[in-house]
């Protein structure tokens, strides 16, 4: 079931997806994740820099301009390139989720390009606009009224004197029903514990300043109300505002107020309720619990203008200082500074052009400027002339076949697009992690998106070129895009093991967890890569974890999939080993007089400490017995000229000498407060950091230690 809510001014759509399964149909559970966000309140050192990027400046700014303000940072404990290709897809045949208005060029997905959705002015937005909105980072000014589309909404209390000033000068406060109105709305709002600014703020975003077509209706004798849009859906506005029509009528909302108090009970029931308790939230849904991508409007846009509505109601009433709460959603794998704008440029991907029949000696400039150095010269219409980018001034940055870069004007006297220049048509597989999709061949090209392994795509152009040292090859994704991606990433489909093809009348689902959460409905045929076999038996089924053709990343039911012979799966999943790197042995050491400690590294023995303090020294385990294996952990007993120091090894948790998967499980339990670290010792091991607390940002860097992909050092 797809539910739509549509207006004329910024598109806000409701996409409430019903997944409706016949077990018999397709044999596996459907289960409704009841999991959330880690929320927690920011104290000034709680946050892991190091895993989330260009936060803490950000938050202590906020803190410093408004310090009655309370910060919750909410860990999602989602990957950002996930997320991203989640919102960049359809959330239906002909309804992306996220659309963009009034934009050009590199706001709009290369795919679609101008193909226009809903009233014709909607645009489905670029993936590069979409981690733009979507990154907070770029909406944390403290004097931004922006920054409140992490508002966390609930209840504020004020007078029906601030809600009538808030609504002056719209349709709201016409033919003197503006008191009356600002009753209803403020009447509503604490019925259902609702921030009335919020509402405000949302009924303008819906119906603008003027009242649009679906605000009042007449049939029936009689006036109709559909203040916030709710069911309005259709191409054109006369469907709009009769889908509009019927669900006012099927909800009896002919009054305002009958109206507002309806809209309001459904906001909070199918959205706040729901933990999207923000308006960046209604429209990037990533808070698990309830399910993600529920959203409530397509309009990327719309958290920024609807905050910079209430933003100005709520400073106008006096509150802006009294302590709100905002929620600052956090994300694995972010960047490590804030997405940039796509601005004005043009399209960003490969696409073929050549100089005109008749012309030759074309000049390839070394920037965009005819006063620029020529660097080569493309001699006719012969030359495969390779453009992958294109500005709105009319430039080109074009790659040719022997590696020059550069940049020709586009004058359509000397130059014409041509149709792809292409040389195979091969299903390949991509066999790296987080490999990016290049606007051209060489790692110099702007990145048009990152790839998952696994992923499924099309090799279409290779042996072409040969940039860097790496061969790069010309490959279309499942949802039409075109990049390079160097050709050792790449595997023939038909050569690999791994490749499975999912057979399951009426589609499977793609599921967050083994026998967890529906992410999406994969059709019967779609050929998924399988990554990780399941080895344990979960509602019947075992549970592989595969990647779909556009990079999306789930556990599916091995019994339906097929490999080429019609049979299921078995097997293990050949993945590429990466090598180790070596690296030299951890044996820092420390000591504090002042404490009677001695903080030492991994690797550090009872030979490090003596040829560090003298052969005199005394070492032995915290019960007084001898040392084995010669490494010390912590707890140990150091004996210096007749002072006795406690060893601490940071992560060695459990005083083993040793820092691995037991010491991640007992620190995990310190975090849940299921333990408490109740000794001096255990703090200070524990404490990975340094930063004096003992929270995720611990666990995270353990984890990391423990899977060697960097070390705990001493700080």
């Amino acid at each position: 079931m797809l539910r739509k809510v549509k207006f004329f001014y910024t598109k806000a759509i409701s996409i409430m997806i019903a997944f409706i399964m016949v077990l018999s149909l397709f044999g596996v559970f459907t289960n409704t994740s009841n999991a959330d966000s880690y929320r927690y309140t920011y104290d000034g050192n709680n946050l892991d820099t190091g895993k989330y990027p260009g936060y803490k400046e950000k938050i202590d700014a906020i803190k410093s301009v408004h310090p009655n303000w309370n910060i919750v940072i909410m860990e999602t404990n989602l990957d950002w390139n996930q997320v991203i290709i989640a919102e960049s897809s359809f959330s239906s045949a002909t309804s992306p989720y996220s659309l963009i208005q009034g934009k050009s060029g590199a706001w709009l997905c290369s795919t679609c390009g101008s193909r226009t959705f809903d009233s014709g002015s909607w645009y489905h937005a670029s993936e590069s606009a979409i981690k733009y909105y979507m990154d907070p980072r770029n909406w944390m000014d403290p004097n931004s009224s922006t920054i409140l589309q992490f508002l966390q909404i609930g209840r504020v209390d004020t007078s029906d004197e601030n809600i009538y000033n808030a609504i002056r000068n719209t349709f709201l406060d016409r033919d003197g029903q503006g008191w009356d109105n600002a009753r209803a709305i403020n009447n509503a709002c604490r019925d259902n514990n609702a921030n009335p600014f919020y509402v405000i703020a949302r009924i303008i975003q819906e119906q603008g300043v003027n009242g649009g077509s679906t605000y009042k209706m007449a049939a029936d004798g009689k006036y109709y109300y559909n203040i916030f849009n709710i069911g309005a859906s259709g191409d054109g506005e006369a469907a709009v505002v009769a889908n509009a029509l019927a669900k006012a009528k099927e909800k009896g909302w002919d009054s305002l107020e009958k109206s507002i108090a309806g809209g309001i009970q459904i906001l909070f029931s199918d959205y706040i309720n729901q933990k999207q308790d923000t308006i960046y939230l209604n429209k990037f849904d990533v808070e698990t619990y309830g399910g993600l991508y529920h959203q409530y409007m397509q309009n990327i846009e719309a958290p920024k203008s609807e905050a910079s509505l209430m933003y100005s109601k709520i400073k106008d009433s006096g509150i802006l200082n009294q302590p709100l709460t905002l929620v600052i959603p956090v994300l694995k794998n972010m960047p490590s500074s804030p997405c940039e704008t796509p601005g004005n440029m043009g399209e960003t991907r490969p696409k073929n052009i050549r100089v005109k029949q008749g012309h030759s000696q074309i000049n390839v400039r070394e920037s965009r400027s005819t006063s620029s150095r020529v660097v080569t010269m493309i001699q006719d219409s012969s030359v495969i002339v390779l453009s992958v980018e294109r500005y709105g001034d009319g430039w080109h940055k074009i790659v040719l076949v022997d590696g020059t870069v550069g940049y020709i004007y586009f004058d359509t006297n000397y130059f014409e697009e041509i149709d792809d220049i292409t040389n195979c048509n091969e299903s390949v597989v991509l066999t790296g992690n987080d490999v990016n999709l290049r606007a051209g061949p060489g790692s110099s090209q702007a990145i048009i998106t990152t790839l998952t392994y696994g992923q499924q795509m099309t090799r279409i152009d290779k042996d072409r070129y040969n940039i860097d040292g790496r061969s790069w090859d010309r490959v279309q994704l499942a949802d039409g895009k075109q990049g390079f991606v160097a050709s050792e990433y790449l595997q023939i489909a038909t050569q690999s093991e791994n490749v499975f093809t999912i057979r399951a009348d009426g589609g499977l689902f793609l599921r967050r967890e083994p026998a967890g959460e529906a992410i999406r409905l994969l059709p019967d045929g779609t050929k998924v890569t399988r990554t990780e076999i399941g080895t344990a038996e979960i509602n019947g089924y075992y549970w592989d974890k595969v990647t779909t053709p556009d990079g999306a990343i789930g556990y599916v039911a091995r019994s339906y999939l097929r490999d080429n012979n019609g049979n299921v799966p078995s097997g293990k999943v050949e993945v590429p080993q990466v090598p180790e790197t070596p690296r030299e042995p951890l044996v820092d050491v420390k000591k504090d007089d002042g404490k009677n400690t001695i903080f030492v590294e991994q690797d550090v023995s009872e030979s490090t400490l003596k040829s560090q303090f003298g052969e005199n020294v005394k070492i032995t385990k915290a019960d007084g017995s001898n040392i084995e294996n010669g490494v010390v952990g912590t707890g140990y007993k150091a004996t210096i000229e007749g002072k006795e120091y406690t060893v601490i090894k940071l992560g060695d948790i459990n005083g083993d000498g040793n820092i691995d998967t037991g010491d991640t499980y007992q620190l995990k339990l310190f975090v849940l407060n299921r333990e408490v670290a109740n000794t001096d010792i255990l703090k200070l091991s524990s404490d990975v950091n340094g930063d004096n607390s003992i929270d995720t940002g611990d666990t995270y860097i353990l984890k990391l230690h423990v899977l060697k992909r960097s070390n705990i050092e001493l700080y």
